[in-house]
């Protein structure tokens, strides 16, 4: 069944643990038509890294950076993409390499 869910409609809160079990994040999942914007809205100090969206894909409001069109279209891939980008933090803020 597909169902629509309307514009700007909150789905969730959600809590992630790191891998290394470390670091928490939380992150809010909300409908915007074709896709789910994610906002981590708690996670980790950047440790002195640059803060800029082009290394963390992070935005100031705690939106998510996603290429347009790419967006997660479902609440089980914005989980999984929160999760991937969860670590994807976790590893930029220990060597200051951004994802090429």
């Amino acid at each position: 069944m597909n169902t629509i869910i309307p514009t700007g409609i909150f789905l969730a809160v959600e809590t992630y643990l790191s891998m290394n079990g470390f670091h928490y994040f939380v992150f809010d999942f909300v409908a915007q038509g074709d896709h789910i914007d994610i906002y981590c809205t708690k996670h980790p100090s950047l440790n002195g890294q640059d803060s800029s969206v082009s290394k963390t894909h992070l935005y100031s409001s705690g939106k998510i950076c996603f290429v347009g069109g790419k967006e997660p279209r479902s609440k089980w891939e914005a989980q999984r993409r929160a999760k991937q980008w969860a670590e994807y933090f976790i590893s930029y803020r220990k060597s200051g390499m951004a994802q090429s």
